[in-house]
């Protein structure tokens, strides 16, 4: 059989039963520890779902925060994980040998209505984010960072509008819907048995279509231009161009640079 490799990229925001509080950090809620569980629950079953879909390698990339968020001990024994911070570049061990990325766990971006904990990379700091002139957050920017390397997003699990999100910029993929929003801290949410389920099915039926997905490209040179909430937050920034009181820009013709 020939190598099939998957990476899998896990966040905190978008998983089954996650709704955090508002101006609360995750770390400060009393839940964190089963919160942390959930997430890796939902993790190991992407993982479990490319293994019995014949996937030879899977990478899990521990990507929310400071990557230090899994309880390892209850993944995949085959699976090989990236942790810790800092990092040299996002989706670090990516390249073009890999099959397909599976982004879970992920939150829709800024200003989405009912979209859950939804935010552009920083909830405190970041109103707007646009890549080459389109609105972009978290989950367009990763996908495209993984089409520079000729790599398709297949499978994406989230809110409902996080979801609704992903086929926006990735096209007809896998997603599982773990919630649905009714504010940004609120939800009906699938529960995290059933959530599990959902995404093992999902990354079984990504792997076997990762051959006819595309990747998400976006053409250099590259534009990132980032509408921040306070002046505080732009006058720190070294590099790149300030176009205003709140709005920097920064240019480079690799993705991997703008961040």
């Amino acid at each position: 059989m020939s190598e099939v490799k998957v990476y899998v990229a896990v966040d905190f925001e978008g998983v089954a039963c996650v709704v955090g509080a508002p101006d609360t950090a995750f770390t400060e809620l009393p839940q964190y520890s089963e919160i942390r569980h959930f997430v890796t629950g939902e993790a190991n079953a992407a993982v479990e779902g490319c293994f019995e879909a014949g996937a030879t390698e899977v990478l899990l990339n521990d990507a929310h925060s400071r990557g230090l968020n899994l309880y390892y001990e209850d993944i995949h024994p085959d699976a090989r994980i990236l942790l810790g911070s800092p990092r040299p570049r996002r989706f670090l061990g990516l390249d073009e040998s890999f099959a397909g990325v599976m982004l879970i766990g992920y939150h829709p971006m800024a200003g989405i209505s009912h979209g859950v904990l939804s935010h552009s990379y920083s909830s405190k700091s970041v109103q707007h984010m646009w890549l080459n002139g389109r609105r972009i957050g978290e989950m367009g920017f990763d996908g495209a960072c993984a089409g520079a390397l000729d790599v398709p997003v297949i499978l994406v699990s989230s809110c409902t509008e996080g979801c609704r999100e992903a086929r926006e910029f990735f096209g007809d993929i896998e997603t599982v819907a773990t919630k649905e929003g009714l504010s940004r801290n609120a939800a009906i949410s699938l529960t995290p048995a059933r959530s599990r389920r959902e995404i093992k099915a999902a990354a079984k039926r990504a792997c076997q279509r990762a051959a006819e997905i595309q990747p998400f490209k976006v053409d250099p040179p590259y534009e990132l231009k980032t509408e921040y909430k306070l002046e505080t937050a732009i006058d720190a920034r070294r590099g790149g161009e300030r176009l205003d009181a709140r709005t920097h820009v920064v240019r480079s013709d690799s993705l991997f640079e703008l961040l």
